[in-house]
């Protein structure tokens, strides 16, 4: 009796009844239970953990942004203990920064094909309508989603134990967090996909993996490229950080230099890093784009 009337008063909670038709006299002839939106009161919840959380944040007095062009002024100044000379600062720039620039794109290349070559075979053998083994589905989702919660630079501090601190450990770094992000995007999108063609394919004789790239894969191709490019954008960035545990690369010198207070040094390495950066989202938005059409 009392689990019946809990579960009315949850369903009134979540369910209210519009009237939908009335007769002459207004008398209801039929109503409709919808579900209650608490719009309001999601928003008033996270208001209050935003407002929480604010007590938290120590404010700083004052915000000196008269700083910025000081800032700017070191960076692209050659300063007399470091580069010492304009020449100076465009030689590094395009001897040491550039050279760099080059590694970390090859190093993040490297990462990228091979954490999305090894996502492949794990996504269809999570996806359930691909792999009808439910334990296999389940068991795959966790260990991967557990792998997953590592941070990539966590996973870089793993690889250099490894392998010393060396681009290897970035390459295992950025390999292990492409699997991982690879496989979440691509059994979820691979899940969504209307699987009659793939049904049609079985009872033809087809096995699944001969059923998948029949009649799914054209579907879900693009999509595995758009997917591709977005975790080599994201890897560029993250390579960055990387170099801060000694994981190789651009990173590494921006850490070098930012120790030794070279801050001349550390704007010569941003600009070609801006300028990749930029010319890869450009590149990224024109590929999605097409692969959209």
């Amino acid at each position: 009796m009392r689990s019946e009337k809990m579960s009315a008063f949850w369903h009134r909670l979540r369910y209210k009844t519009v009237v939908v038709a009335e007769d002459e006299k207004g008398v209801p002839t039929k109503t409709i239970e919808k579900k209650i939106r608490y719009t309001w009161l999601w928003a008033l919840l996270v208001l209050a953990i935003f407002a929480i959380c604010w007590i938290f944040v120590p404010i700083p007095n004052k915000i000196r942004f008269d700083q910025i062009s000081t800032i700017f002024s070191q960076l692209f100044t050659p300063s007399p203990w470091s580069l010492k000379t304009s020449e100076g600062w465009w030689n590094y720039l395009w001897f040491t920064a550039c050279r760099k620039i080059w590694e970390t794109v090859e190093m993040v290349w490297i990462a990228t094909v091979l954490g999305t070559l090894l996502a492949v075979p794990f996504y269809l053998l999570a996806s359930h309508n691909v792999c009808a083994s439910r334990p296999v589905n389940v068991v795959l989702r966790v260990i991967i989603n557990i792998i997953r919660t590592i941070p990539t630079f966590v996973l870089a501090i793993i690889g250099a134990i490894f392998f010393g601190y060396s681009s290897t450990a970035g390459i295992f770094a950025m390999t292990v967090f492409t699997f991982g992000i690879i496989f979440k995007l691509m059994y979820e999108f691979v899940e969504t996909q209307d699987m009659n063609p793939f049904e049609v394919c079985i009872s033809n004789g087809a096995n699944r993996l001969e059923a998948y790239w029949n009649s799914l894969h054209p579907g879900v191709y693009p999509m595995f490229l758009s997917n591709f490019v977005y975790t080599f954008e994201i890897n560029i960035r993250a390579s960055v950080i990387l170099g801060f545990v000694g994981a190789g690369g651009i990173g590494q010198l921006l850490n070098d230099a930012t120790s030794q207070t070279n801050w001349d040094k550390v704007g010569a390495i941003l600009v070609p890093l801006f300028i990749v950066v930029f010319v890869l989202q450009l590149f990224s938005n024109a590929l999605r784009r097409r692969i959209a059409k």
